[in-house]
């Protein structure tokens, strides 16, 4: 798959239906896919932070999973690109997981949207071949990373926050005897109910960070105003450069 550089950072080319065929082909022959997406926050946090940088260059594959990201393709690089969110990928692996028979394992968010998450996968994927699932909310890594292992799941989903999931996932990746090892965000939370996802017309148009910023604005405020701030600084930064 071709990658466009932005950012410092190499991000693929592909569609959802290129990327999502990608893994596939990819856990096929058996090998290990760490698989980021990156929107402004992500962008962001890679400037301010050397190793998270550092973790997604070295990243098996990287989708723009922000419209910020995909707009500043097009105006630095003259590169239309697509945008592929982490739920949208992770909804179609999953359709693929049950009709291909590939493992899953879950690991993220609070015990009781887990469980809530599990009861809604099972109704929709029925046969869908879950091998495992954890919350985030634990302190003995190596205990989870053991557990998760001996599940030997073809594909893990992590709904962790940022910059601490992609740390984890750096320091256990070989380890996690995973094929395809991707964050996912705050998607359990939307899958299991507990947050709604932006509506169809403002995902087309860029908006999911208004509807998000409108149901929690004490929350991402800050992130949103300052960050925003300084992903424009970046953007202006690598027009120039």
């Amino acid at each position: 798959m071709n990658k466009i550089e932005l950012f410092d950072l190499l991000i693929d080319e592909g569609n959802l239906k290129e990327t999502v065929d990608e893994m596939l082909a990819r856990i096929q022959r058996d090998e290990v896919i760490e698989h980021v997406g990156v929107n402004s926050n992500k962008v962001v946090l890679s400037h301010r932070n050397a190793q998270i940088k550092k973790i997604i260059q070295q990243a098996d594959m990287v989708s723009a999973d922000g419209y910020s990201v995909v707009r500043a393709c097009r105006w630095l690089k003259k590169k239309n690109i697509e945008r592929v969110t982490g739920i949208d990928t992770m909804l179609e692996l999953l359709k693929q997981a049950e009709e291909r028979g590939l493992t899953v394992y879950f690991l993220g968010t609070k015990e009781v949207i887990l469980n809530r998450l599990l009861e809604v996968l099972n109704q929709q994927y029925p046969k869908l071949q879950i091998v495992g699932a954890q919350h985030g909310y634990f302190k003995d890594e190596q205990t989870v990373v053991n557990k998760i292992a001996a599940c030997q799941p073809q594909m893990l989903f992590i709904g962790m926050t940022s910059p601490y999931k992609e740390e984890f996932v750096s320091k256990y990746k070989n380890e996690l005897n995973a094929n395809l090892i991707m964050g996912v965000g705050g998607s359990f939370d939307v899958l299991a109910g507990e947050i709604s996802r932006a509506p169809v017309w403002m995902q087309r148009n860029g908006l999911e960070w208004l509807h998000r910023f409108m149901k929690e604005p004490q929350r991402l405020y800050k992130r949103y105003i300052f960050e925003n701030i300084y992903f424009v600084y970046l953007l202006v930064q690598e027009k120039f450069k």
